[in-house]
C-alpha cells in the first residue's frame, strides 16, 4: 500500500512540476514573440491621437518589455521616452493631439517639471492636449500639476481628488532596536546628515526638519505657481484653497475651477474625437507603440554627445537597474566607452542618486575626471544628486541642475549594529571568540564599539569628510572652511544651491546638451545623441 501511495505521490509531483516548466516556457515564448512583434515599426494610424497614460515610477531610463502591451498593464516609462515622443509628435501629421491620463505618477519634482515642459512644447506646434483620469482615485498633486499643462482637465465624477498640499515624513526606529536590544553605534559628520536619525531619535532634529521644510517649501511654490498661471488664478488664492484643505472629490475641484469638467473616459473620447475633427472612430496610439514605430533609427551624423545615465544609489560593482543601484564597474566601463569613441565629443553625465559607498564614489569621479582631459563633461541633475552623487558631479567641467533638484549632502555617516544582547536575550544564542588582536572582531556585530574602535571609525570618516571637502573646493574654486560651512551633510534645492556656489547654472537635460555641444564645437542638428547604459529589458 505504501508503494502505491508513494508512487501516486511521485506521479503527481512529476506533473505538478512539468505543469510548473510549460507554463513558465510559455510565458517567455509570449515575451519572446511579442519581443519579435514589437522589434517590426507598428503602423500609427493618420488622423491619430497619442496616449500618455502614466502611471507608476518615472525612471531616467525604463523598462523595454512588449508583454506589459499584451496583458494591457502600464508600461514602465522613461523620461527620455516620454519627451522623445512628444518632441516627434509635435511635427508628425498623423498625430493630431495628445491625451494625457496621469494617474498615481511617482517622480520626483524635477522630472515632473521637464514632462510638463515638453507638453507644453507640444502645445506650441497648435495641437490640443487633453487630460483625464477615470476611476475612484482621480488626481494627486503629481497627477494634477502634469495635467495643468493641458488645454483642458477632465476627471471622472464623484472620485477622490487630492488637493491639500505636500508633506514629507520619516519613520524612527529607535524604540523598536532598543524593545529588541539592538544596540547602535551611529557616528557622522555633519549636523543636517539627517539619514542616521531613524536610528538615533524619535522626531526630526532642529536641523533636519530646517532643510526639510525649505524643500517642501520649494516644491509647493512650483506647485502653487504652475495652478495659478495655468487657471487664471492668483498664488495667494491657490495657496488659500491648498490651505483651506476641503477639496476632497473632483466636484469640490470642479466648483475651485481646477477641472474643465467632470466627464467619464467615454465622453473625453467623443469631446477629444470633435475637438480634433476626426470623421471616423478615434484612432489612438500608446506611448511604447507609437516609440517604437517612430524610432528614426541610425543618425546620418557621425559626431555625437554622450548621455550617461548614472541612477541609483552608489555602489562597487555592477549596477543593477532593477535593484536601484549604480555600480561603480558598470559605469566606469560606460565612461571608458564614450572617452575612448572619437565620434563622441562630449559627453553629459545625467545623476539621480542619493549618494552611497564614498569608495565607490571616488572611483567614479576619477572615470569622469579622466574623461574630462579629452573631452567636455557637462553634468545634468535629475531628482537628486545628494552626497556621493554630488561627489561625482564634482568632476564636471560644468554643473547644471533644476530649480527643484535636491543636491549637496556634502557630510558622510557610518553605523555599527550590536546584535549580541538581541540574540542571547530573545533567541538564547551567546558569543565567543578568540583573536590575535583586541581590535579583530571589531565589526563582527556581536558587542558594541569599544572606545578606542569609536575613536577609529570617527578618524575613517573625518577623513572621508575632508576628501569629499577638497573635492567640491577644487570643483567650485573655494576653500575648504567654505566648503565645510556650506557642507555639514545638508541638502539644497537646485535654487538654493546655484545660490551657494555649488551649481553653475539652472536648466534641464536639454540644457546640458546644448551646452555640451557648444563646448564641443558642434552646430544645433549635426549630431546624434548615444545613451549609455541602454534601456534594459526582461528578455
Amino acid at each position: 500500500m505504501r508503494f502505491f501511495s508513494t508512487m501516486v505521490a511521485s506521479v503527481l509531483g512529476s506533473l505538478i512540476a512539468i505543469g510548473l516548466i510549460i507554463f513558465i516556457c510559455a510565458l517567455i515564448a509570449t515575451a519572446f514573440i511579442a519581443s519579435s512583434f514589437s522589434t517590426v515599426q507598428a503602423p500609427v494610424a493618420s488622423e491619430s491621437v497619442l496616449t500618455l497614460r502614466l502611471s507608476g515610477p518615472i525612471e531616467e531610463y525604463g523598462i523595454s518589455d512588449p508583454t506589459y502591451e499584451l496583458f494591457d498593464l502600464p508600461q514602465p516609462t522613461s523620461l527620455a521616452q516620454i519627451s522623445g515622443a512628444l518632441e516627434k509628435a509635435a511635427t508628425d501629421d498623423r498625430i493630431k493631439a495628445v491625451w494625457l491620463k496621469p494617474q498615481g505618477v511617482i517622480a520626483g519634482w524635477p522630472t515632473l517639471a521637464e514632462i510638463r515642459q515638453s507638453l507644453l512644447e507640444f502645445r506650441e506646434s497648435g495641437k490640443p492636449v487633453i487630460a483625464s483620469t477615470s476611476g475612484d482615485m482621480a488626481m494627486r498633486e503629481s497627477d494634477y500639476f502634469l495635467a495643468t499643462a493641458a488645454d483642458s482637465v477632465y476627471a471622472a465624477p464623484g472620485a477622490f481628488f487630492e488637493f491639500n498640499g505636500l508633506s514629507l515624513s520619516v519613520l524612527f526606529y529607535k524604540g523598536l532596536l532598543e524593545k529588541l536590544n539592538i544596540e547602535p553605534t551611529v557616528l557622522r559628520v555633519g549636523t543636517f546628515k539627517g539619514a542616521v536619525e531613524p536610528y538615533t531619535r524619535e522626531d526630526l532634529s532642529r536641523e533636519n526638519r530646517e532643510q526639510l521644510v525649505a524643500i517642501l517649501e520649494n516644491w509647493s511654490q512650483l506647485l502653487t505657481s504652475t495652478t495659478a498661471e495655468a487657471r487664471s488664478m492668483s498664488k495667494e488664492h491657490v495657496n488659500n484653497l491648498i490651505q483651506a484643505g476641503t477639496i476632497l472629490t473632483t466636484e469640490d475641484a470642479l466648483e475651485a475651477d481646477l477641472l474643465d469638467g467632470l466627464l467619464s473616459e467615454e465622453n473625453v473620447r467623443t469631446r477629444l474625437k470633435k475637438w480634433v475633427e476626426i470623421d471616423g472612430s478615434l484612432q489612438t496610439t500608446s506611448l511604447s507603440t507609437y516609440s517604437s514605430s517612430s524610432s528614426s533609427g541610425s543618425s546620418s551624423h557621425s559626431d555625437a554627445i554622450g548621455v550617461m545615465i548614472a541612477s541609483g544609489t552608489i555602489m562597487s560593482g555592477n549596477s543593477s537597474g532593477r535593484n536601484g543601484l549604480l555600480g561603480a564597474t558598470t559605469f566606469e566601463r560606460s565612461m571608458r566607452s564614450f572617452r575612448e569613441n572619437d565620434d563622441v565629443k562630449a559627453v553629459v553625465l545625467r545623476i539621480d542618486s542619493p549618494g552611497g559607498s564614498a569608495t565607490a564614489s571616488e572611483a567614479m569621479w576619477q572615470a569622469v575626471k579622466e574623461t574630462s582631459t579629452e573631452k567636455p563633461v557637462v553634468v545634468s541633475m535629475g531628482d537628486m544628486a545628494a552626497s556621493g552623487g554630488y561627489w561625482l558631479a564634482t568632476a564636471g567641467d560644468t554643473i547644471l541642475a533644476s530649480p527643484h533638484t535636491l543636491t549637496g549632502s556634502i557630510g558622510v555617516f557610518g553605523m555599527h549594529l550590536s546584535l549580541g544582547r538581541m540574540m542571547e536575550t530573545k533567541l538564547g544564542i551567546t558569543y565567543d571568540h578568540v583573536s590575535t588582536s583586541d581590535f579583530a572582531d571589531m565589526f563582527s556585530g556581536m558587542r558594541p564599539l569599544r572606545d578606542a574602535e569609536r575613536a577609529l571609525f570617527e578618524r575613517s570618516l573625518g577623513q572621508i569628510y575632508t576628501k569629499f571637502l577638497e573635492r567640491v573646493a577644487e570643483s567650485r574654486d573655494m576653500t575648504v572652511d567654505a566648503v565645510d560651512a556650506i557642507g555639514q551633510g545638508r541638502i539644497w534645492t537646485g535654487e538654493a544651491a546655484l545660490n551657494e556656489g555649488l551649481v553653475d547654472q539652472l536648466g534641464d537635460l536639454d540644457d546640458a546638451i546644448e551646452i555640451a555641444a557648444e563646448m564641443a564645437g558642434l552646430e544645433k542638428d549635426e549630431y546624434r545623441i548615444r545613451r549609455l547604459p541602454r534601456p534594459r529589458t526582461y528578455l
